[in-house]
């Protein structure tokens, strides 16, 4: 079960049951760097709750694969996965005890542009610098802006494609580290949402995967790099596509910014039909959950 407490203040908390190969409780932070657009938060939600569905349905996922499922739909292990989510863009960020306190900490996709110098996002910045320091063994994950704020925390331009936009589903090209981590696949599939892009990886990260719009689409940094791999040593994570979307939520966000200009009616067009397609979205959240042993 999942549950969340709602309310004006912040931290937003919610508490999924995990399944019984879980090691022990889990606390996750997450880095709200934007609000969902109306139609969206009516029908999903903030991104507090978006993320905790993701998790919700990787917890589901990872307890079948262990058997553990009918015991999870009844009380569960007993142990929990703990999701706080702070108010960045109004610089609620977690407190230094908290971040100690944790297993993993997220940042969320934004509409601001991660190469922006604005105040909140250069505070975000430099909060993501310390974080090695504050907690060596968390473990962070970056979505979206979130994998745009971390490559530049680590070093990384953050650019405007010269491709354009890439939004719906698109079909990921993975890297042999890639497959690696997703248990040996080729390919898979993400809903996208982006116009800027990370050319060039920081230095001690390693490539996940590519599309031909976008060559970096998502990274990883291992706390040992040289040791054989284990999901347990990743230490960051990053995706440049949403797997906490859907196509209804694509699809609500490319009228929006059609209604406004922000896109041609052509890329409107065409970022539908991509949007209507399968995407691995929840697995990927299960993968995910990989870093925490469970």
């Amino acid at each position: 079960m999942i549950e969340t407490h709602l309310s004006d203040e912040y931290p937003r908390t919610a508490i999924i049951d995990l399944p019984s190969h879980a090691p022990r409780d889990i606390l996750l932070l997450v880095c709200l760097a934007d609000t969902p657009i109306p139609q969206v938060v009516a029908s999903f939600g903030t991104y507090h709750d978006i993320f905790a569905s993701l998790f919700r349905r990787g917890v589901r996922i990872s307890a079948q694969e262990k058997g553990e499922l009918a015991e999870l739909t009844g009380r569960g292990s007993g142990r929990k996965l703990t999701i706080e989510s702070y108010d960045v863009v109004n610089d609620r960020l977690p407190s230094e005890e908290r971040v100690k306190e944790a297993d993993g900490l997220l940042i969320t996709g934004s509409a601001a542009s991660a190469g922006d110098d604005e105040p909140w996002i250069l505070s975000l910045l430099s909060f993501v610098q310390r974080l090695p320091s504050l907690n060596p063994a968390l473990k962070t994950i970056g979505v979206c802006f979130g994998h745009q704020i971390i490559s530049r925390a680590y070093g990384a331009k953050v650019e405007r494609s010269e491709h354009g936009w890439e939004i719906g589903t698109r079909q990921i090209r993975l890297t042999e580290r890639g497959r690696e981590i997703f248990e040996g696949r080729e390919h898979i599939s993400v809903h996208q949402m982006h116009r800027d892009h990370v050319p060039e990886l920081p230095d001690g990260f390693e490539l996940l995967g590519s599309t031909n719009v976008c060559h970096n689409h998502g990274m990883v940094k291992f706390v040992k790099p040289n040791e054989p791999f284990s999901p347990e040593n990743i230490a960051i994570w990053t995706t440049q596509g949403h797997p906490e979307f859907n196509s209804m939520i694509v699809n609500e966000v490319i009228t929006m910014r059609e209604s406004k200009g922000v896109i041609s009616h052509e890329v409107a067009e065409h970022s539908r039909e991509k949007a209507g397609e399968h995407d691995d979205g929840d697995w990927i959240g299960h993968i995910l959950l990989r870093m925490f042993d469970i």
